[in-house]
């Protein structure tokens, strides 16, 4: 039984306004606060439609991201993202890497459920791979629908 529904952050649910940009979002972030007058929301957006969908969920399941870096914390996000998710572990402050299956048998640790009750969606295939091999239920992140899906077919049984 899914007990645990854990999301990645960046392109999943945090996205950049630039839709030709490509890079990783955190070291985006770290380079635009560098520069005076900087405006969050300017650059990036929050995927309000899953959020939205996801509070929903609250009563069912624990909500919980895991990102690699530390921009979930900034002022322009923070407070909407713990209004929704009850925990973010962050790959930087853990000092791990989310392509180590490793990782997510800590989260299970910290957590104190077993790794086959974490349903967890990611745009990377290399961290679905990892989080599969530790023992996670994984799903790659390509769009709202397939996500919705995902947690409203074979889990909307599961109370």
């Amino acid at each position: 039984m899914i007990k645990v529904l854990l999301f990645d952050l960046s392109r999943t649910l945090l996205f950049p306004r630039d839709p030709s940009y490509k890079g990783e979002l955190n070291p985006l972030h770290a380079q635009l606060n560098k520069t005076p007058g900087y405006d969050f929301n300017r650059h990036f957006y929050l995927n309000s439609e899953l959020l939205e969908f996801l509070m929903g969920l609250k009563p069912r399941f624990r909500l919980c991201i895991f990102t690699s870096g530390v921009i979930q914390n900034a002022k322009a996000i923070k407070s909407r993202l713990r209004k929704v998710f009850d925990t973010i572990f962050s790959a930087e402050e853990l000092r791990v890497t989310k392509k180590n299956p490793c990782s997510y048998v800590l989260i299970a640790k910290i957590l104190h459920v077993q790794l086959s009750e974490i349903l967890y969606f990611d745009d990377s295939q290399v961290n679905v791979r990892a989080a599969l091999q530790a023992g996670l239920q994984a799903s790659r992140y390509r769009t709202n629908s397939e996500v919705i899906a995902h947690i409203s077919g074979p889990l909307s049984s599961q109370r």
